[in-house]
């Protein structure tokens, strides 16, 4: 099987990168499948670490779209491969089209609604509703382009439920993209959070909730990694709060288990996610995870109560008691952190992998 993966680019530190990655070297090494990977942009050191048997092509992002378009038909063209994938990046309005004899997935890695809810988000944002209309004309010309495709897959049953079920539209969750032999012990009076310093990612929400809890747990400290165009108004935040020495802003860390381990709390603030990759990560470490129930996501990773608590979206208050639950029961703690370990399982790339496997397999007999 050769199989073809076009992405923007893979030195960036986000979800996607890592998901993308984890599924390639497993198809390489572990199925023997030759595997290609097509990146617009610059030839820049990939954050995570690529198998030395994908073979990589770079096209350059300063050429023009009908230039991308161009070279990657006749790369195409030359390669012959079963299934091309399109990771939602600037060929997804055309790769459908081309004439290279495979079969076209547009792997989607964000919610239906992931434009209109970063709007929603942004503080002081002027004309608010004439960007709502501009964002919801571009999520219906994808949902235009995504029917052209042999398949779309989603992240979650509830986000292919957004998309109105359409017929050539399946999902499969985010592997896990590493294991990790010690689990936290719990005891360390640290909350940890991965993520971009964007409205989507409501980083600002989680500094507003521990902001009303932090006085009363001095010994607390929070730990956010991420970077973005938020991160002035977090650091205004913490100085509002007068907690600059419980929270620290950090960059992107490329080994971040050793941090998940050092860490007793998950804390995932988003206002609007795909998956949650970062949920299993840190459930793969034995943390306890405390979540807003977005619209996709945390539903289909956390058991509320069981491995971490679901609060309601944006409900601040919420979410602060819910950290402050754990924050003031080591037992509990540990209760759902062990749950979280042996949840997470489903997650493992040998139980989501054959998944692809068997998608790539259906598509590629119903070409013949």
């Amino acid at each position: 099987m050769k199989v073809v993966y076009c992405v923007n680019s893979l030195w960036q530190s986000g979800g996607t990168e890592r998901v993308v990655t984890t599924k390639m070297n497993y198809l390489a090494e572990l199925q023997g499948y030759e595997i290609h990977v097509v990146v617009r942009d610059k030839s820049k050191k990939d954050f995570f670490t690529l198998s030395p048997q994908i073979i990589r092509h770079c096209l350059g992002c300063e050429k023009s779209v009908s230039t991308y378009r161009h070279e990657l038909e006749v790369l195409l063209m030359q390669l012959h491969a079963d299934v091309v994938i399109c990771v939602g990046g600037t060929e997804l309005p055309f790769l459908w089209k081309l004439q290279d004899g495979s079969r076209k997935i547009l792997e989607f890695h964000y919610t239906k609604n992931f434009l209109v809810n970063f709007v929603r988000g942004i503080h002081h944002i002027r004309f608010r509703k004439l960007h709502l209309l501009k964002v919801w004309l571009i999520q219906q010309r994808i949902t235009y382009y995504a029917r052209k495709y042999d398949c779309v897959v989603g992240l979650t049953q509830r986000d292919v439920h957004l998309w109105g079920d359409p017929a050539n539209m399946t999902y499969i969750y985010n592997p896990l993209s590493f294991r990790s032999e010690r689990q936290s012990s719990l005891a360390g009076k640290e909350i940890i959070s991965v993520g971009s310093f964007t409205p989507a990612k409501g980083m600002d929400l989680l500094i507003e909730a521990f902001g009303r809890i932090a006085k009363r747990h001095a010994d607390w400290h929070l730990s956010l990694f991420g970077s973005g165009q938020d991160y002035e108004l977090l650091r205004k935040l913490i100085s509002k709060y007068d907690i600059e020495k419980q929270v620290t802003l950090n960059v992107p860390c490329s080994h971040i288990a050793d941090k998940l381990q050092e860490s007793s709390i998950y804390a995932f603030p988003s206002r609007s996610d795909g998956f949650g990759l970062v949920l299993t990560e840190a459930m793969e470490c034995g943390l306890p995870c405390v979540a807003f129930d977005c619209e996709c996501g945390p539903r289909e990773i956390i058991d509320n109560g069981v491995t971490g608590f679901l609060v309601p979206p944006q409900d601040i208050n919420a979410f602060a008691s819910a950290l402050e639950r754990l924050i003031d029961d080591l037992d509990l703690r540990r209760a759902m952190g062990e749950n979280a370990h042996r949840a997470v399982a489903r997650f493992y790339v040998e139980n989501i992998m054959p998944q692809w496997t068997d998608l790539f397999t259906q598509l590629t007999e119903r070409k013949q």
